[in-house]
């Protein structure tokens, strides 16, 4: 298990996850009924029958993870890697909504002190904005232990949007490996005007692909089903895909029941029924990349003879 591991790990106890160490592998319980293997963007070598016992053990319906060896359904993660990374690289209507804030916006590296004291209120009001459950990050208690574990290791850093003196809004990240990655970001609808996430995203990665040692700067991955909105952001902002393949597996108990194409139907239908009201049933691409995942590896598998 390597050290970006370990440390995001911490980090997404302290938001209030369950996080699994397993045969050098790092999973972290997401919503109700998943596992994904953390850095989310990085493949990860998984022994046969590992993924089954850590369902097992967990009680979890679906693990998802970075296939190393190219099962799964086709994906990308996000990437900034060119040193001289900057407006050039965005895309026109990025950059006019940059412009929306020219004069009022600065983006700096915020002290931990300042981000404990400046970035509850942000992080509360961009919770509420996502619906959902409050995460426990959304309490004094539980935030004051987030910033503890932040300001407790010099790799995590925290870059802030300010309009006219106010935090709008915010970027955690952390540099390992030779990557920087950033965990966390949340924005204020109240500043929205001025695009804080425009300038967020893009001074943070024209400031640390520059820095010596690092690599590559990343703002995630696609996820199951992809967010098309997001996923346009992200390349307006001028970071490049890269491709990945992200594998699914889901319980052993279930997978009978779970992976026929009638189940999957039902499924559909009913999340389409519900709207709104569906919750864990409206995923149902993890599934449909759960049959996706098993039918490449029996391919491989073939293959090798």
């Amino acid at each position: 298990m390597n050290s970006r591991s370990v440390l995001l790990g911490a980090f997404f106890r302290a938001l209030g996850h369950a996080v699994h160490q397993r045969d050098g592998v790092c999973w972290v319980e997401v919503g109700r009924l998943s596992l994904m293997a953390v850095p989310a963007t990085e493949a990860v070598a998984v022994a046969p029958g590992a993924v089954d016992t850590v369902l097992r053990d967990t009680g979890r319906v679906a693990a998802t993870f970075v296939s190393a060896d190219g099962t799964g359904v086709p994906a990308v993660a996000w990437w900034v890697r060119d040193p001289h990374y900057g407006l050039a690289a965005v895309q026109r209507q990025f950059r006019q909504n940059l412009r929306r804030g020219q004069g009022k916006v600065t983006v700096r590296r915020l002290e931990w002190r300042e981000f404990r004291s400046l970035a509850f209120e942000v992080h509360c009001q961009a919770a509420a904005a996502r619906g959902g459950p409050a995460p426990p990050t959304t309490s004094a208690g539980g935030w004051n232990r987030l910033c503890d574990l932040l300001a407790d290791d010099v790799r995590f850093e925290a870059t802030g949007c300010l309009v006219d003196g106010s935090l709008a809004g915010s970027i955690v990240s952390l540099t390992a490996d030779g990557l920087c990655e950033g965990v966390m970001a949340d924005c204020t609808p109240r500043f929205a005007g001025v695009r804080p996430a425009h300038w967020l995203y893009h001074r943070f990665a024209a400031e640390m692909i520059r820095r010596p040692g690092i690599r590559g700067v990343t703002v995630g991955r696609q996820g199951l089903p992809p967010r098309t909105s997001l996923d346009a952001f992200k390349r307006h902002a001028g970071y490049a895909p890269e491709p990945i393949q992200i594998a699914a597996v889901l319980h052993p108990r279930w997978r009978s029941a779970l992976e026929p194409a009638m189940t999957r139907a039902v499924i559909r239908w009913t999340a389409r029924l519900l709207g709104p009201r569906a919750g864990a049933l409206a995923n149902v691409s993890l599934l449909d990349a759960a049959v996706a995942t098993r039918r490449s590896v029996r391919e491989r598998d073939r293959a090798a003879g």
